[in-house]
């Protein structure tokens, strides 16, 4: 039997889903090539909407065989799976990759679940291995989980942080206007409150 939290998010989700055919597909412009910042990712692979975002981090749609080429070649240890559903058991379950699963609705997002990210990203830095984040398509729940890496560890500034978010040329959708709303002041000095002490962290 469902439980109520569980219903009420399938519901959520129709509604969401039943208002997307008109702008759940448009996506933000990317900037011109000879406009992107060379900083922003580096595209690896337009098929797997696979980049490079730093020496230590990469961004990607839902792994497969195929990439699973690519994140080998390129040394990646952790792979973080975005998604409610685990589909990395399946596709990479095989491997010596750590796979960590956290489950994020796009239309829920909030500060707790890209805290839960950076810990697993600041956990791997700290074992020196290479991160891959992935969603469905790597657009929307790893485009706010990078724009927070650039933030809490790139030190970028909020705005430059979700201008590569938007205009990256990574699938980010215009229907999602609440991810941007996350990215307060007031937001990422909690996120590297609970980084620096993490035992003061407990979800709400």
């Amino acid at each position: 039997m469902l439980q109520p939290n569980t219903i009420r998010l399938k519901l959520l989700s129709l509604i969401l889903l039943s208002s997307m055919p008109l702008s759940g597909c448009i996506k933000t412009a990317p900037l011109d090539v000879q406009q992107r910042p060379q900083d922003w990712g580096m595209q690896i692979s337009n098929e797997h909407n696979f980049y490079q975002i730093s020496n230590t981090l990469y961004r990607s749609e839902q792994p497969d065989d195929q990439l699973l080429a690519e994140l080998q070649k390129h040394q990646i240890g952790t792979v973080i799976n975005l998604r409610s559903r685990d589909k990395d058991q399946e596709n990479l379950g095989h491997t010596q990759l750590k796979l960590v699963h956290i489950p994020i609705h796009t239309w829920a997002m909030d500060r707790e679940d890209l805290l839960k990210v950076m810990q697993q990203i600041q956990q791997a830095k700290n074992n020196n291995e290479k991160v891959l984040i992935h969603c469905y398509h790597g657009s929307d729940r790893t485009g706010a989980s990078v724009a927070m890496y650039r933030i809490i560890f790139e030190h970028w500034s909020i705005e430059d942080a979700l201008r590569e978010m938007k205009h990256g040329g990574y699938g980010f959708h215009v229907i999602w206007q609440n991810i941007p709303k996350i990215f307060t002041p007031e937001n990422i000095k909690w996120i590297r409150e609970q980084l620096s002490n993490p035992s003061e962290f407990s979800p709400t």
